[in-house]
């Protein structure tokens, strides 16, 4: 039977309102405002996300990042930190009890990021799950050398042989699955590690090096520029391919943007952002 979903692409926007978009979601969600949502979004200017529970204190470089004009947003998932620029993101919002899905984090992170990987497969790039199979790897997950998030693959994360082409991450709150995932077209090496303190010149350029063999953007497995608006359609197919979904475009009414109004001014606070 076919499920019939929600779909939203909003404009390149600030990284606080990103942010804010997605917590609303889980609210609307939760209260059956709307039905279950894939979001496509993109990032203006580009932003620095960090993991819920990453203590940005220790691993940020402030004042390198404000030079940048690189503002900085802590997510309300886990996970390390992402630097959004040329890329995609994508959510996907859906109450925890709804049939079907996974009552595990693993396996429902598995489930929904299918869609992605089918998505992938649309664009004629044969991405498959990558799950950490020595024990090296398994502890590169439990205790991780680098603040980087696509420096290493964790479970059912995407790959192309040994490097990952997405970073997602998932959080649970109020009933509600919020699993989002940032698809680099490119990848800016350099200012990437600009964003980072490390202990000297030497570290950098190792965790420099060590990275190039890691992760790859979009445009270097496809060898061509791709866009925000073909991978989008890519992966919507993906999704519906997956899990058996048909979409229809959703809109925020004006009480529904107010809301996320609101939730913005969290996201664009140091009380919040540099917490830990």
């Amino acid at each position: 039977m076919v499920k019939k979903w929600q779909v939203l692409t909003t404009e390149a926007l600030e990284p606080a309102m990103n942010m804010a978009i997605d917590e609303a979601l889980i609210a609307f969600v939760g209260r059956g405002e709307i039905a279950p949502t894939l979001r496509f979004y993109s990032w203006e200017p580009r932003g620095l996300s960090v993991g819920h529970f990453q203590r940005a204190t220790r691993d940020i470089d402030r004042k390198r990042i404000e030079e940048l004009g690189i503002p900085i947003v802590r997510r309300m998932t886990g996970g390390r930190a992402v630097l959004h620029a040329d890329e995609l993101t994508y959510s996907v919002v859906i109450q925890e009890a709804t049939e079907g899905l996974p009552r595990t984090v693993i396996e429902s992170y598995r489930l929904l990021t299918e869609g992605i990987r089918k998505g992938y497969h649309h664009l004629g790039i044969p991405v498959e799950f990558s799950v950490p199979m020595t024990e090296e790897e398994k502890e590169e997950l439990r205790k991780p050398k680098s603040a980087v998030c696509f420096d290493a693959a964790s479970y059912y994360e995407l790959a192309v042989g040994k490097r990952k082409v997405a970073g997602s991450a998932q959080v649970r709150h109020q009933g509600v699955v919020l699993q989002h995932g940032s698809v680099p077209l490119s990848v800016d090496e350099g200012e990437l590690f600009d964003c980072f303190l490390y202990e000297d010149e030497t570290m950098r350029q190792r965790m420099k090096s060590r990275f190039a063999g890691k992760a790859v953007a979009l445009n270097e497995l496809a060898g061509r520029e791709v866009s925000f608006e073909e991978v989008r359609d890519a992966f919507t197919r993906g999704f519906e391919d997956a899990l058996q979904l048909e979409f229809v475009p959703l809109e925020f009414n004006e009480r529904q943007w107010q809301e996320i109004e609101q939730l913005a001014e969290k996201y664009r606070s140091d009380e919040w952002n540099w917490k830990r």
